[in-house]
């Protein structure tokens, strides 16, 4: 649950801090006092881009920041929470911060995150409904996704994806077989070539490494062996090398020792001076006589650079990548010298295949027929106790070609009216109907949904007086295991609020600003007469609004 949103440069709000109780959280308040500016807060919190012009100040940061205290079956079910957190302490802050330079800074319990963990995070945490998210009844790969969440799928569905991306390799291979098939014997000299031209070198970095430096030496060969060949006559010159002037200089030193006996360590080191030398001079000579003038080592070399340079240039731009179309050039040839073997292992490969797949695509199929008919009868109960008398309700689900989610297609048909035939969902429900099949399908989805909050902006649109009640007691039903936010213009279904808050503008100091106020159950009997009967307060709106509320259940 959210227990703290605190909101800072946002929308109408300077600084706002809100304290959220468990269950049902009703928000009211008038057209535009800026109710749904705490929603935008909290999508922005949790990933969503901010418009600038949602900033209050625009020369000063904007902050939201969310406490969470999860459960230890979020933690179990969302592996990148339990990165952040432990059940020791289920606490999760998220912190957004937007600066006037246009960054924005993204932490989780102090720790730094990128907006696409974090948006995966917010997936986890809380489940929107707005005034227009109802629209993802109309399509039928929703339809998928909720009886799927309802039939406990998750270890079938990890095991026919797997079979399915084997299958889909099997088909694609025999595709490229059959599509190669039919230019053969073209196809196959082209490859032979490709291929002839890849293995003359070596397709290893190191090894152009290698020879790039070797072909360096030889393009530079007349240069390093006059700098070589000066190094060895300064070294070992009969008058004036250094081997001659260092052997010189013992004969002194020996006076110095033989006089002085503290000047010994200068012999050692003389002596290490000389072979010193001694060993460059050796390597020197070495490298010399590796230095080759000879015009075909030249031109084996530089030939080869050639042909490094041509392979990246036709199969590159890298060698790794030449080296993986050298892989597959080569793939492709063993499969066309051996077509007519290689054709009938891999259809019998993908006979073996689409059974296994089918197999387990039908097991998927019997837990959803299974599930649909739980999720016929408890739609039809919830829409009948929301005001939807006659409706009838079924969730078909017909075969179809193999794809990544089985074998069927789902799709939800209703009749909300009596003698009236069940047409798709999408074609037949108005804005209102939608809303009430939306809060039907979360109460089905009550025992199966991890996520611990869920908020409504405005889901009364299209609901009528007389609803309100039940739909209010739905909505109390709902937050008896997870915490449910609420905005909404309907005293009836305010007054079943657990916690009730007010939304209001007020000018300070000339400027406008959006605040929030936790009301007690005496202003809870104000809030609602008001919304009943406008600005004024009678006396029937007052009794009315004390009577809903003992109604509802609140003390």
């Amino acid at each position: 649950m959210i227990s703290q949103l605190t909101i800072q440069n946002f929308g109408l709000i300077d600084s706002l801090t809100l304290e959220f109780g468990d269950n049902l959280n009703v928000f009211t308040g008038e057209t535009g006092a800026g109710k749904s500016i705490l929603i935008d807060a909290l999508h922005y919190a949790l990933g969503a881009r901010l418009n600038t012009s949602q900033l209050r100040d625009d020369q000063k940061p904007c902050v939201v920041e969310a406490v969470f205290n999860l459960t230890s079956k979020q933690l179990k079910e969302s592996p990148l929470l339990s990165e952040y957190i432990s059940e020791d302490e289920p606490s999760l802050i998220v912190n957004r911060r937007y600066s006037p330079d246009g960054r924005n800074k993204n932490k989780v319990n102090g720790f730094a995150i990128t907006l696409s963990e974090l948006k995966e995070m917010g997936n986890h945490l809380v489940d929107f409904h707005g005034p227009h998210d109802h629209q993802l009844l109309f399509t039928e790969k929703s339809h998928m996704d909720i009886l799927d969440r309802l039939s406990d799928l998750k270890e079938l569905k990890n095991e026919y994806s797997q079979k399915y991306h084997t299958y889909s390799l099997l088909r694609k291979e025999l595709y490229q077989l059959e599509e190669l098939s039919k230019n053969s014997e073209r196809e196959l000299d082209t490859l032979k070539h490709q291929l002839k031209e890849l293995e003359q070198v070596p397709l290893e970095a190191a090894k152009y490494e290698e020879l790039l430096a070797e072909s360096t030496r030889v393009d530079n060969a007349e240069k390093l062996y006059g700098s070589a060949a000066e190094l060895v006559a300064i070294l070992e010159n009969d008058q004036y090398g250094m081997n001659q002037l260092i052997s010189k200089a013992f004969s002194p030193l020996s006076t110095l020792n033989s006089t002085d006996g503290t000047t010994a360590e200068y012999t050692n080191i003389l002596e290490r001076i000389q072979d010193d030398t001694s060993d460059l001079l050796s390597l020197l000579t070495g490298y010399l006589d590796s230095l080759s003038f000879q015009p075909e080592e030249a031109n084996k070399i530089n030939r080869l650079r050639d042909v490094y340079h041509d392979i990246t240039r036709k199969y590159g731009p890298t060698l790794e990548d030449a080296g993986k179309f050298y892989i597959e050039a080569q793939r492709k040839y063993d499969l066309l010298i051996n077509m007519e073997h290689n054709d009938k292992d891999l259809k019998n490969k993908i006979k073996t295949s689409q059974k296994n797949l089918q197999e387990t695509a039908r097991k998927i199929t019997a837990k959803r027929k299974a599930s649909a008919g739980s999720l016929k009868k408890t739609i039809e109960h919830e829409l009948k106790e929301l005001g939807i008398e006659h409706v009838r309700f079924e969730c078909r689900i017909e075969t179809t070609d193999l794809n990544r989610d089985g074998q069927d297609n789902v799709v939800f048909y209703i009749s909300p009216n009596a003698g009236e035939s069940l047409k798709p969902l999408a074609e037949i429900v108005s804005s209102g109907e939608a809303a009430r099949v939306m809060l039907a399908l979360k109460k089905a989805l009550t025992k199966v949904d991890p996520i611990g909050v869920l908020i409504f902006d405005e889901i009364d649109a299209q609901i009528g007086g007389r609803l309100g009640s039940i739909t209010g007691k739905k909505l109390k039903e709902l937050s008896r295991n997870r915490q449910v936010i609420l905005i909404t213009h309907l005293p009836q279904i305010a007054s079943f609020g657990d916690n009730h808050f007010k939304v209001l503008k007020e000018v300070i100091k000339g400027r406008t600003t959006t605040n929030v106020n936790p009301l007690t159950r005496s202003d809870r009997v104000k809030e609602l007469a008001k919304m009943m009967s406008g600005k004024a307060e009678s006396k029937i709106a007052v009794k009315h609004a004390e009577d809903m509320l003992v109604k509802a259940g609140v003390k």
